[in-house]
């Protein structure tokens, strides 16, 4: 047992001091993108509690990787997975056309139009698609998935959760990595209604759809989130104790 909390402790270690083994190259693309002139007046606000490079060096991306930003609405990540694996690297935008269309009065429709426009992101094309049907069959290195299981687990219940996630495995290369991070949950709260999810149960979720868990990071960590408050309360906004893990794909299909 005692090697087991050895272990996690250097995981740990790892994921919240990445400069380790950092790529000076990786740090350096994403400090420019994110000094951009031309940068989303959305991302600036979000750069301190995202934590782009440290979870990236995390989940081990590389220049010339294909990265899916699953769900990526105002985009964000994509944004910044775009500069992480640089110009001979791909990232795909997924969205589904009710999200942008219909989310938010179509805000996530202009923020992507805007953000892709003029071919000011080269290596990154929009990628609309159902969340059960990605349409990707192991083309994919590593895939990113914020936030949003929640939603899936509790609103649209267990199977179309692991339906989602199993889709996400199909699309990923042998190997391949699926960073996940959501809001805290803890039992016998009202998760539904704060939009959290209780670890476990997302352990769970990528267990059962085919996923080993490589790694745990408390990059995303904030003990002073005591999980009573709903995520998008301004006191906690932003700054909610996030579990996040780096899921692996074993299989070969």
């Amino acid at each position: 047992m005692k090697q087991i909390t050895l272990l996690m402790g250097v995981v740990l270690l790892v994921a919240t001091a990445p400069v380790i083994h950092a790529d000076p190259g990786m740090a350096q693309r994403i400090a420019s993108q994110q000094a951009a002139p031309d940068r989303h007046v959305y991302d600036l606000p979000r750069d301190a509690g995202r934590k782009p490079y440290e979870s990236f060096v995390f989940l081990g991306i590389q220049e010339g990787m294909t990265a899916l930003d699953v769900g990526a609405y105002a985009g964000y990540t994509t944004e910044m997975l775009a500069a992480a694996v640089g110009p001979s690297g791909k990232v795909f935008s997924h969205n589904t056309q009710r999200v942008l269309e219909r989310f938010a009065e179509g805000y996530y429709q202009r923020t992507m139009t805007e953000r892709l426009a003029n071919n000011r992101l080269p290596n990154t094309v929009l990628h609309i698609a159902e969340y059960d049907d990605l349409g990707f069959r192991s083309e994919i290195d590593v895939a990113f998935l914020g936030n949003i299981l929640h939603d899936f687990y509790y609103y649209d219940g267990k199977e179309k959760a692991l339906s989602f996630l199993k889709s996400i495995y199909k699309a990923l290369k042998p190997g391949g990595v699926l960073g996940i991070t959501d809001h805290v949950g803890v039992p016998g709260r009202d998760n539904a209604g704060l939009h959290r999810l209780e670890p476990e149960i997302a352990r769970s979720l990528l267990h059962e759809a085919g996923f080993s868990i490589a790694a745990e990071s408390d990059l995303y960590a904030n003990p002073e989130d005591d999980h009573t408050l709903m995520v998008y309360n301004e006191a906690i906004y932003r700054n909610t104790d996030r579990f996040f893990y780096k899921a692996q794909k074993q299989g070969n299909k």
